[in-house]
This record gives structure tokens, sequence and C-alpha cells, in this order.
């Protein structure tokens, strides 16, 4: 009898998965036809039952650690080539932590914490996409209620005060990628909310550590012929980050990764913030620049 409760379960959990997985891929093609959406229901099957198999994956190893650092790892190591890492010494190691940065893709979560030397990282999401199916890594997510906003503020505060560490994107949602853009991406600084001085207000002792990451999308991907055919840039950046979930020959990104100076006290600012973003971009979109360049240099290797 337990055997074929756990493979009910099992069942459940991949039936779950992978309609919100396929409801994801179908959904970046922005079709509303039923009869197109169905038949890209279909076409994008197989692809979606690979990614459900390693969705699974990435749940059991979350469930086995308790955290999300080790499927973090998994994943960056799977869907890119290589990561370029900075500043990672600049983490307290104790107390509370809140992390700000640029959201340049749908890999810019993982490659925050597997870089991170935390391991009690939460962040802060909305629960759409593939999040509802994701059961193990959705207890680490603080979920955005548009209707009740102050209710994910304060679970917030209550993960912060307990010492541990949150990541926040203050724009709150994709941004340009910093490699391909720079000037999109530091444009976009003067949107970020003041979430940070407001967290930062309750909770004294936290220490703010900016981060940028660029690369996270494969540029091969922004050159299909079938995401090229998107005038949004937000819809052809989404879609491109889909082909690369779906299409291993499309998980081929080389990341850049900076930690700035943690901020803490009388320096916990907005605009001390911005300031070392900018700095961040700038030096993210040289190296991504560098490493385009000698793309056909087979030396690097800097996984961390």
């Amino acid at each position: 009898m337990p055997d074929e409760i756990g493979t009910r379960s099992l069942i459940i959990r991949f039936l779950h998965l992978y309609r919100a997985m396929s409801t994801s891929i179908v959904e970046a093609f922005c079709f509303r036809q039923p009869v197109i959406v169905a038949a890209l229901h279909l076409i994008c099957a197989p692809f979606v039952l690979e990614l459900t198999r390693l969705g699974l994956k990435m749940e059991s190893m979350i469930a086995s650690d308790g955290d999300l650092k080790g499927a973090s790892e998994w994943l960056v190591e799977i869907g890119s080539k290589d990561i370029y890492v900075h500043g990672a010494h600049h983490v307290p190691l104790t107390g509370p932590v809140l992390f700000v940065g640029n959201h340049a893709g749908l890999g810019d979560a993982h490659a925050l914490m597997s870089a991170s030397p935390r391991r009690d990282t939460h962040f802060l999401a909305s629960d759409f996409g593939i999040l509802p199916g994701l059961r193990a890594m959705r207890r680490h997510v603080i979920v955005v209620d548009q209707s009740q906003p102050v209710a994910s503020f304060r679970a917030c505060l209550r993960h912060l005060r307990a010492g541990k560490s949150l990541l926040l994107y203050p724009r709150g949602e994709i941004e340009a990628d910093p490699g391909l853009h720079l000037e999109a991406a530091l444009d976009t600084l003067s949107q970020w909310s003041r979430s940070i001085e407001h967290l930062a207000r309750h909770v004294p002792d936290m220490a703010i550590v900016p981060f940028a990451v660029g690369g996270v999308l494969s540029r091969r991907a922004l050159r299909n012929p079938i995401v090229r055919q998107y005038q949004n840039s937000g819809k052809r950046r989404f879609l491109a980050a889909t082909f690369q979930m779906m299409f291993p020959i499309y998980r081929d990104p080389v990341i850049s990764l900076r930690f700035g100076s943690a901020l803490s006290g009388e320096w916990a600012k907005r605009d001390l913030v911005l300031a070392q973003m900018n700095t961040l971009l700038r030096h993210v979109n040289a190296e991504q620049q560098e490493l385009n360049r000698s793309a056909a240099n087979p030396v690097f290797s800097h996984r961390f």
C-alpha cells in the first residue's frame, strides 16, 4: 500500500508539473487561437516531457537538501557553458542579507544562489508560470499576492528577522541583459522600487548586497528566426528563454555575476545601491563583450 500511494503521488506531481510546463511554454508564443494553441501543446509535448523530468529531479534535490543551493548549482551546470563569479567574499556569512539585483532572465536566480555562500536564501516571486507545479521549490518562495501585498512584505520581514537571506528584484520584471544592451539595462535602474529602504528600516541589522548578472540569455536563441519575428523585446526575450529551456543547443550562455559591497546601517539607501548597480552592470557588460570576442577560444574554464 505505501508503494502504491507513493506511485500515485509521483504521477500526480508529474501531471501537475507537466501541465504547468506545457502552459508556460505555449504561452511564450503569444497565440490566442484555440486551434493553434492545441497544436502547439502537441508539438511541444516531447520537449515538455523532458523538462518535466528535469523539474522532478530538481524538486527531489531541493527536498533532499532542504535548500535551493545544490539544485541551483546543477541547473547552472546543465543550463550554461560557464559562469564567472566576482566578489562573493562580500556576502556576509551570517545575519540577515537582502540580495538585490537586475532580473536579466529566467536563470539569474539560480546563478545567484549557486554562487552565494548562503544556503538560507528565499526569493520573492509571483505565483505564475511553472512555479505552482514546483512544490518543493515553492517552499522557498515568498509569493507576492497582488490583492494582499502587505502579507508578502510581512513574510519578508519574518524571514530576514530570523537572520536569513532574501533575493529581491526591485523592478519586479525581466530587464534587458546588460551583456547585450547596457544602456537599456542602466535605464531600468530608475524604475526600481523603494522596497529596499522599507525593508532596511524594519530590519536595522540587515546587510544589502547588490549584484549584477548578465549573459544568462543565449545569443543563439535570440537569433532564432522564430524568436526574431517578435517585435516586442520582452516577448522576444521570454520566447528565447523558453527555447533555451526546450533545446540543449541553446544552453550555451557564459554567465557573468558580480557582487557589490554589503551596505548596512546608514549606508542601506536606495541611491547608494543604484550607484553600485551602475558600476556592476558596466563591469558585467565589459566582461561579456570580452567573452563574446573570445568565444572561439576553448581555454575558458572558470566555473566556480
